[in-house]
């Protein structure tokens, strides 16, 4: 079975030359930049990733931040040239499996990058093995049932008169169909008297705010003083990633808020759909312990690239890139669109 590395390697040498000294059961890869290794990720994802710690675009720390997003058993492991603890410690908060560092013998970085991937190898294998069950408790043998005596029958004492006349007294009292004492009929109810204390229904008729979320159940939503600065936020990120459009809807796929144009584009029919693909996403979050999770959906077209996030179960951020006009890198949309996801979460409280 071969198994699937990918190298981010910069300019560093030391990576570079990885491939063909695994031997046959490793099939390595050299990428030229993070964002065409989310792409391979997202695709087919490999046992480990290695990459170098300083790269051009972007850093090796944060690849590894976006990594886990992808909900991969792929192995992040990271690379750098010279000792930096500091580094070393946010590569650790960002769940990466090894942290490399020149000065490091072929066999030691071999041997690293082996026991990865065997470690991600354990996590597909405990993510597909079924459960045992549970032994059946053994049951006590069963023992020949015991015949039960029959039951002892006595005799009874002849009645006597009085006790039969009593018996017939009685039956003749409950049998008896029709009253001895005519019904007096009752008055008919007092007609009740109007409550003073009711309140008048409210009016159906009010209109809703424009700027109010329909789940606005939570601490976050948009109203006319927050407005402003929301698209603040959205229109500095479309002006940092080149994005057509970039909506903010609620759950139901009610735009709030947009920048950009959307009418070359399906809203009405696109955006619940976005909804419905999400509709699960919360319950997911519950089971897996998850207070404030961050979802995305991807779509890589001909056309149009879409990527759209989820707000603490109350809003989704859409963005919208016309590749006829910029093309969208997977890396800098997830960087850039956390940081601006972080701001509206202070905007809208």
């Amino acid at each position: 079975m071969t198994h699937r590395l990918l190298v981010i390697a910069g300019k560093n040498e030391a990576l570079r030359a990885l491939p063909g000294q695994l031997g046959d059961d490793i099939e390595v890869r050299v990428l030229d930049s993070v964002n065409d290794a989310l792409w391979e990720v997202r695709s087919a994802p490999p046992e480990a990733i290695i990459a170098d710690l300083n790269l051009p675009e972007m850093s090796g720390l944060e690849l590894a931040e976006i990594l886990p997003g992808f909900d991969v058993p792929t192995r992040m492991l990271l690379y750098s040239n010279e000792p930096d603890p500091v580094a070393q410690k946010q590569a650790e908060e960002c769940g990466v499996y090894n942290f490399l560092h020149a000065p490091i013998s072929t066999e030691e970085l071999h041997a690293a990058l082996r026991e990865a991937i065997a470690s991600a190898q354990e996590l597909v294998a405990q993510a597909t093995t079924p459960p045992e069950p549970e032994p059946e408790p053994e049951l006590a043998p069963a023992s020949a049932p015991v015949p039960e005596p029959p039951p002892r029958v006595r005799p009874r004492p002849a009645p006597s008169p009085v006790s039969t006349r009593s018996n017939r007294i009685s039956t003749r009292s409950m049998t008896r169909t029709r009253p001895l004492v005519p019904p007096v009929e009752a008055p008919p109810p007092a007609p009740a008297a109007p409550a003073a204390d009711v309140a008048p229904a409210a009016s159906v008729d009010t209109p809703a705010s424009p700027f109010h979320s329909s789940r606005s159940r939570g601490t976050l939503v948009v109203t006319a003083d927050n407005l402003s600065h929301t698209q603040t936020i959205m229109s500095r990120l479309a002006q940092d990633l080149g994005t057509q459009c970039i909506m903010l809807t609620d759950m139901a796929g009610m735009v709030l808020v947009e920048v950009g144009t959307s009418h070359s584009l399906p809203t009405m029919i696109l955006l619940p759909l976005l909804s419905t693909s999400f509709s699960t996403t919360g319950e997911v979050a519950r089971q897996l312990g998850e207070s404030d999770p961050t979802t995305l959906y991807i779509h890589e077209g001909v056309n149009y690239d879409l990527y759209c996030f989820d707000l603490s179960q109350r809003f989704l951020l859409v963005l919208v890139f016309n590749k006829k006009v910029a093309t969208s890198k997977i890396g800098t949309v997830w960087i850039s669109t956390k940081r601006a996801i972080r701001e509206l979460h202070d905007a809208l409280r």
